[in-house]
């Protein structure tokens, strides 16, 4: 209890207050030890506090860290105490999180916003993380600054010594005083404390920081930066040696631009121009039988920086203002279908693309333009003539982002506005959208301490194109007006624009003890439509929600945590047609011993889904069980491993789906990390959806089928660091999936509720089983030759096979698999920054 009260009692002392040194002579010699007279004498930061596993103890290994500081940078030097023998030191790649290894991190608000805050870490062997914390707490690892880190260890543990050019940071001048914390980490007991305490059912983070003071007097640094790159590049691809635009090897070569200038010491413009990410790890495998697209993650270092500044999320399944996977795409138009040959673009280029951002005085700013230009596809017609059609034309993408924070960042007002605009004329692509517009309103506001909060938003959206265009907008997937059964809906064939809206409240407890709650209502209108530069699957829903957690953060005699957590949620079509009961119950714990486990059961009511029949009458859907568990050993090992398995049944149909998903973690030396994944899938399902007809008498009718599809993968990663600036990263899955049909039925009564009258036998002559095989890899060779500037080799391949057979048999098929030619691409990169 001795450790706790004195820790409590430096609590009580009032927040914590640390003066910055700043040197009058020479700058500290970056050797990673403190031996420099001028660390000696500047004030110093102790009496770190546990927020796991002891919350609220005193840190079990003392630490004292200093800051110094010039015009030009900011100087950390710390010392964590620790026995030599002890010390985790593991090598990774920069910004590796999952690196198993002790980690000191420096964390500076320099907005003194109490919501952002720029954070830099370090290990042992001087691997370095760098990322932002935004929002009062979520985190954004894609910020990569330009800065120098040196470590030693000695008899007493380990210390590091930090340079921080001030360019690096926006910050005001006028401002004397910066939010500040410190936190350490110590792998082998999984500890984390903090200089400025913060508890586990603190309602904020950032809001939580102590105060570097002194810094009165800085000048507000000017700053360019440029990054050019070149990029060379030869793919290897399979082809048919008659068709005029294969090419069995392919070279090809780009230049391009990267800058970033500071408008002002707390906004930064980032343009680039020609981009190139070769170097982003390939999207996984998958085969999607739904009626929706899939969202994939965005890895592109330019627009996943300062992402968390155009964050519009509308929460739950409604989708997100901002999916810039939109930019750069693949190209919607095709060539005609009397084309021989053709050379159908990949992807969209990007012309270029600037973005600026930035927090000042309470006001975050996030505006950014994208140009991409026009795609056209050669082709041969018979005869060997040789024509060309567009495919995608030039378009804009621009969004306005901006939110203005109160009460010490307690409560905020924000706005968002996105427009599309695509030049159309001339190209035969006007079933295209000619232009898209959302604008919307977002607020929150803490109360009773911070520990509750209230928030809300309001968004508008229009498009505008052809009739063709909005006709089909209108009977697309996220809306189907075209529905026979919906009187709440209409298709007008006529209109050449569209407009709708989508809005949100709730209100919850987010801190402060251990229960948390949340309750709230979503309503998104039929004509609500945001793909142009969003993502949504749906539209013309109303719906409820509500939940409720429980979090044990003080360790016991069997588990160090524990966590129960209650949800609920409900939809309606505005035609009060019920869409969705769903009920969720999960619970995590982590034993003494470093286990670690979840469990969590998933109900999903008897409803109707107005998508499963592409336009035709909404469709009982049976209601469902799922279960899924997770088991992970001690991850402190250099052999872990985990285990996750999922299972469902069906209430109706005999249908069912399985899932287990182990994984082995390896750590054979400092420098190697492996990671294997497995994976084994069955899904069973009564009635799968094949395709719809018109059948003699002139109805429109719907087949369905059995479904047995069984998949397959392997997810192989491997990470050898010669150096913390040069290392190998390896990424591989070998996918198969197969399916077979059966017993094929139609629809007989959409809104039967048992499955018998939903469906009769339907005679059809062939099924579409399929069998994929695919095999994707991305490997790189990381060297940062000097601060900013890289060297990429990179090797991409690309397998892809697929059967009309659903016969899965995994010897044959990863056979046939690794026996076909795929696409390799061998790409060298090179990137120089320049600081000015």
């Amino acid at each position: 209890m001795g450790a706790i009260s004195s820790a409590a009692a430096a609590q009580d002392a009032g927040p914590r207050s640390l003066a910055a040194a700043r040197l009058g002579g020479a700058a500290p010699v970056m050797d990673g030890r403190l031996d420099d007279a001028p660390w000696a004498d500047a004030p110093v930061a102790t009496g770190f506090v546990q927020r796991r596993p002891d919350a609220g103890a005193a840190a079990s290994r003392p630490t004292e860290v200093r800051v110094l500081f010039t015009d030009g940078a900011l100087y950390v030097g710390a010392r964590m105490t620790d026995s030599p023998d002890s010390i985790a030191a593991q090598l990774s790649r920069r910004d590796d999180g999952d690196t198993y290894s002790d980690w000191l991190f420096v964390m500076l608000d320099s907005d003194d916003d109490n919501r952002s805050a720029y954070v830099l870490g370090v290990n042992p062997r001087e691997v370095q993380q760098d990322f932002i914390l935004a929002e009062d707490g979520g985190q954004d690892a894609n910020w990569d600054a330009v800065w120098a880190v040196r470590t030693a260890t000695d008899a007493q543990g380990w210390t590091a010594e930090f340079r921080i050019p001030l360019s690096q940071l926006r910050f005001s001048p006028r401002a004397g005083t910066w939010g500040l914390n410190f936190q350490r980490v110590i792998a082998r007991r999984e500890e984390t404390s903090y200089w400025a305490p913060i508890p586990p059912d603190a309602p904020g983070f950032v809001s939580r920081f102590g105060a570097l003071t002194g810094l009165a007097g800085l000048s507000s640094p000017t700053r360019l930066e440029l990054r050019p790159y070149a990029v060379s590049r030869v793919t290897r691809a399979p082809g048919d040696g008659d068709n005029p635009f294969y090419s069995h090897n392919e070279p090809s070569a780009s230049t391009g631009l990267d800058l970033r200038y500071s408008l002002t010491s707390a906004f930064t413009l980032t343009a680039t121009v020609n981009p190139d990410f070769g170097q982003v790890e390939a999207d996984p495998s998958e085969v999607n039988l739904t009626a929706f697209e899939t969202r994939l993650a965005e890895q592109r270092p330019f627009f996943v920086e300062d992402s968390r500044l155009f964050q519009f999320k509308l929460g739950g399944s409604a989708g997100d203002l901002m999916y810039t996977r939109r930019i750069g795409g693949t190209p919607h138009g095709a060539v005609p279908g009397d084309a021989e040959f053709s050379d159908q673009p990949e992807r969209t280029t990007i012309l270029g693309a600037a973005k600026v951002s930035g927090r000042a005085n309470g006001w975050s700013l996030g505006a950014l333009t994208a140009l991409t230009g026009e795609e056209r596809a050669p082709y041969t017609i018979p005869g060997g003539g040789r024509e060309s059609v567009a495919v995608e034309p030039l378009t804009s993408f621009n969004v306005v982002r901006v939110m203005r924070d109160f009460n010490g960042g307690g409560s905020a007002l924000g706005g968002i506005a996105t427009l599309v605009n695509r030049g159309l004329g001339g190209t035969g692509l006007d079933f295209m959208r000619s232009s898209a517009v959302t604008a919307g309103v977002d607020g929150r506001h803490r109360f009773g301490g911070g520990n509750f909060e209230l928030s809300g938003y309001l968004v508008g959206s229009g498009v505008r194109g052809s009739e063709a265009a909005i006709l089909s907008t209108q009977t697309g997937s996220a809306h189907r007006f075209q529905r026979p059964d919906a009187p709440h809906l209409e298709v007008d064939s006529s209109l050449t624009s569209l407009t709708g809206w989508v809005a949100n409240l709730e209100v919850g407890k987010i801190g402060g003890g251990h229960w948390t709650w949340e309750l709230g209502g979503r309503a998104r209108s039929p004509g609500l439509e945001i793909n142009d530069l969003g993502f949504q699957q749906q539209t013309d829903r109303a719906e409820q929600y509500a939940g409720a957690g429980y979090l044990q953060f003080r360790p016991g005699p069997v588990f160090r945590t524990w966590a129960l957590h209650a949800f609920q949620r409900a939809e309606w079509t505005y035609g009060r047609e019920f869409t969705q009961g769903y009920y969720n119950l999960e619970g995590s714990f982590q034993l003494n011993n470093f286990w670690s486990g979840s469990a969590v059961v998933e109900r999903y009511q008897q409803a109707l889904s107005p998508s499963e029949l592409r336009g035709g009458p909404a469709l009982v859907t049976d209601g469902q069980t799922l279960l899924t568990l997770r088991l992970a050993g001690d991850q402190r090992k250099r052999i872990s491993w985990s285990v996750a398995s999922a299972g469902g049944m069906l209430d109706e149909g005999d249908g069912y789906s399985l899932a287990v998903v182990p994984s082995l973690q390896l750590r054979p030396s400092p420098r190697l990390n492996v990671s294997l994944g497995p994976s084994v899938r069955l899904n069973r399902v009564p009635a799968q959806y094949l395709s719809q007809f018109t059948d003699d008498g002139g109805v429109r009718r719907f087949a369905f089928a059995r479904l047995r599809q069984t998949t397959t993968a392997l997810t192989a990663r491997l990470s050898y660091t010669f150096t913390p600036r040069l290392s190998l990263q390896y990424y591989g899955q070998p996918f198969i999936s197969s399916g077979t049909y059966s017993d094929v039925v139609q629809v007989a009564d959409p809104g039967a509720g048992r499955f018998g009258d939903r469906f009769t036998p339907l005679a059809m002559d062939e099924v579409p089983d399929f069998n994929v095989r695919q095999f994707r890899s991305n490997a790189v060779l990381r060297w940062e030759y000097r601060p900013g500037s890289t060297l990429f080799l990179v090797w991409n391949t690309d397998m892809q096979q697929d059967d009309p057979t659903g016969q899965f048999n995994l010897v044959r098929d990863t056979r046939r698999l690794f026996g076909s030619e795929g696409t390799n691409v061998l790409l060298i990169k090179l990137s120089y920054w320049l600081g000015i």
